[in-house]
């Protein structure tokens, strides 16, 4: 779960509704103001997460001249969705990115975060021709492996099944808080982070937690699939192993870049080195921050 710094949204960006032929889904655009747009990039968050992971980057590759459009998943926050368990599969929510980036336009470069990156690999492979890229930022080829991770998420998607979701916040913030790197953000933030996790559709937590469990690897297809991919992390993400990450890049074709100075958000941590290596990889620049 990404930590927003500030809730105030830059000038420029603005909550909106993307309308798509699987549903209407909330986002934070950021259109240039002058000029026609270079192109649209399209983020897609991660588990418990939401658009606001995005915010400061969706400023950024504004002033870079893309149309920067962040979204809420199906069942996500203030994006709605229902409660039958089938409508969370990879394959669901890869269909909807598929649908939002043919109401952008089509052609649309593809960024996934944690989670989103799986999301964005399904939605590639179901329908590449509507995609220029794909940027799978601190994000993995299949589900996490370790068991203590595993028992962890299986034990959240019990709860959210069996119990009130803002008792499940409220446990899940107290096993957090314990944590030696745990730091308390502010009341405005908290907040807001209250707010958005007890905003889901409980099903689509619960779904979205088993699917970090049993996803698998689609590496070999997303390397065939035509479309140009990069990967991307902070030099300390605490998501999927960095070897892991780095495996993953290799099995692509392509050297893993590192974002200096950030962790599992590099969206929020360090918005303005995100936003270039992602515009450079968008020009088909080399990068100079590799592993």
């Amino acid at each position: 779960m990404s930590t927003p710094r500030t809730l105030t949204l830059p000038d420029g960006v603005r909550s909106e509704t993307l309308e798509t032929d699987r549903g209407a889904f909330a986002t934070l655009t950021a259109v240039p103001e002058l000029g026609t747009p270079l192109g649209t990039v399209l983020l897609v968050p991660g588990w418990t997460g939401s658009k606001e992971d995005f915010t400061p980057l969706v400023d950024h590759l504004c002033r870079y001249g893309w149309r920067a459009v962040a979204v809420d998943q199906r069942g996500q926050y203030e994006t709605t969705g229902p409660s039958d368990r089938s409508a969370y599969s990879l394959a669901e929510l890869g269909a909807d990115v598929v649908a939002m980036s043919k109401a952008l336009g089509g052609y649309s470069q593809l960024v996934g975060h944690s989670f989103g990156g799986l999301v964005a690999r399904e939605a590639v492979l179901t329908d590449p021709s509507v995609f220029s890229t794909i940027s799978l930022l601190c994000s993995g080829p299949a589900a996490f492996t370790d068991e203590a991770t595993l028992q962890s998420l299986q034990m959240l998607a019990f709860g959210l099944e069996n119990l009130p979701i803002e008792q499940v916040y409220d446990m899940k913030l107290d096993h957090d808080s314990k944590g030696r790197a745990y730091v308390a953000p502010p009341e405005d933030v908290a907040a807001f982070l209250r707010k958005r996790f007890t905003g889901n559709v409980p099903t689509s937590l619960a779904e979205i937690t088993r699917r970090l469990t049993d996803a698998e690897d689609k590496t070999d297809q997303l390397a065939k699939s035509g479309v140009r991919t990069q990967v991307l992390y902070g030099e300390t993400d605490d998501g999927w192993p960095i070897p892991v990450q780095q495996a993953m890049a290799a099995a692509l074709g392509v050297e893993a870049e590192v974002i200096p100075d950030a962790g599992h958000s590099p969206a929020i941590d360090q918005p303005a080195a995100t936003a270039r290596l992602l515009v450079d990889f968008f020009h088909n620049y080399p990068s100079l921050t590799t592993t």
